[in-house]
């Protein structure tokens, strides 16, 4: 739908942007490990674009990105680094870390991976894992779980974050306890939530097995202490480091109940693959996808105003990203002061929302096609079936495309009915497939993305 150079609000108009510069579609994308990604559909000029890429413009978030990886404190209201990429690292020494914290990286590693690997196996007689957490303990493992689990293993898995009695008690009629294990996810061992569930399952285990029920119970934790003290055993206690934050917490023992649904080969390609990510953004950022994201939803954010963020997957298995995003994004981002505690003056976190696409199209899609605002998509999709039904598939892909389209450059009708404006900004990122690797990928991008969108926004 061709008009006028600039819409409402002074958005310049995409479908002006792409008829006039053609070569937008080929000169606005990023590629970077499994993953593409075309920025092509946004009202940013091209110019623009090209200007974030020379060297007075990459160097500050260069810099900020050597903090990173050097340990610098990058957490100043705690007073923190943030390594979480060294839980992924073949090699943790690598990020400044002493010999013995290193070595205790990996073996708390291979401990979680030995633990998820019985239960995977079906070593060990648990069939079904209760996992006990919320937030960053709950989202990135459940994400991961959903997009990944083949039906391979010999357990099932149960995710419990919050407070819901009704699904408690319809699990203790269905579950055999002799045959139960629970996970216990938390940072501090002390967050309400999972503290109530927790105890509630663990006294549910003891009336049916008695002392055999510490047994059946796992902890993933920073404060191994309190976990005792509830009843784990210490050798049930698989901790990660104070330093890592809650909503970076998947790739350690957090993990776990994933890695005992997905399996250990598939949980260290996940590694892998995230791992390959950093290696890209600590050697040449502005050749990462994670660069571009930041630097465009600054753009959007801050120069065109837009206060949303429409996260929508074409691929049935990351129907859990924009949930897992609202937190990585909203949590990390969503303040009004500075690092050093000053009033902000510039916009930052957008409001973020999305689901599945084809289901969403029956449900929100109406609003964002003819209703009054605008709003940013960030629409991804792979180019291969993680199953056999290929026609599922290429309905998934077309309906990726046609709402791109529509989206951005809207649909012209005789009928005001069925006419759509179009003009939102959107973002395309396509894998050739959702494997454990490119999904490694992909979080490690958004993560990034994230620490550098916090940079540029102080």
């Amino acid at each position: 739908m061709s008009g006028s150079m600039l819409q409402k609000n002074n958005i310049p108009s995409i479908s002006s942007l792409l008829d006039q510069d053609p070569t937008r579609t080929t000169q606005m994308v990023i590629e970077s490990g499994d993953w593409r990604a075309d920025f092509s559909g946004t009202p940013i000029e091209r110019a623009n674009w090209q200007r974030w890429f020379e060297v007075d413009c990459v160097q500050p978030l260069a810099d900020a990105v050597d903090a990173l990886f050097s340990g610098q404190i990058v957490n100043p209201s705690e007073q923190q680094p943030a390594l979480h990429m060294a839980l992924r690292a073949a090699d943790p020494s690598t990020f400044k870390l002493d010999a013995d914290q290193s070595q205790d990286m990996l073996a708390t590693r291979k401990e979680m991976l030995e633990w998820a690997g019985q239960m995977f196996h079906g070593a060990r007689p648990i069939r079904t894992l209760l996992h006990v957490g919320i937030g960053g303990s709950d989202l990135g493992p459940r994400l991961v779980a959903d997009a990944l689990d083949t039906g391979d293993s010999a357990v099932q898995v149960e995710w419990l974050a919050t407070v819901d009695g009704r699904r408690l008690e319809r699990l203790f009629a269905q579950l055999d306890p002799a045959t139960t294990g629970m996970v216990v996810a938390s940072k501090s061992f002390g967050t309400v939530e999972t503290r109530m569930q927790a105890e509630a399952i663990f006294d549910w285990l003891k009336s049916n097995l008695g002392d055999r029920a510490s047994q059946h119970c796992w902890a993933a934790t920073a404060n191994p202490e309190h976990a005792i003290e509830f009843g784990i055993p210490a050798e049930n206690i698989v901790t990660f480091p104070h330093w890592v934050g809650g909503r970076f917490s998947l790739w350690s023992s957090v993990g776990m109940s994933a890695a005992a649904l997905i399996g250990p080969d598939r949980w260290q390609a996940l590694l892998e693959g995230a791992a390959e990510v950093d290696r890209i953004i600590r050697d040449q950022p502005d050749t990462s996808v994670a660069f571009a994201l930041a630097r465009t939803l600054h753009a959007l954010r801050g120069e065109f105003d837009f206060a949303s963020l429409g996260v929508v997957s074409y691929e049935p298995g990351l129907r859990l990203l924009a949930e897992y995003l609202q937190q990585l994004i909203m949590e990390s981002l969503g303040k009004g002061v500075q690092a050093d505690g000053s009033t902000l003056e510039t916009h930052t976190t957008p409001l973020v929302f999305g689901g599945a696409g084809t289901d969403l199209q029956h449900s929100l899609f109406q609003a964002l096609h003819q209703g009054t605002d605008r709003h940013p998509m960030l629409l991804l999709g792979a180019a291969r079936p993680q199953h056999s039904f290929k026609d599922f598939h290429r309905e998934q892909l077309s309906h990726l495309l046609a709402q791109a389209s529509a989206l951005a450059s809207g649909v012209d009708s005789d009928d005001p009915q069925k006419q759509a404006p179009g003009n939102n900004p959107v973002m395309l990122m396509l894998t050739p497939e959702l494997t454990a690797t490119s999904l490694g990928q992909l979080l490690a991008t958004f993560e990034h993305a994230v620490y550098l969108l916090g940079c540029l926004w102080q």
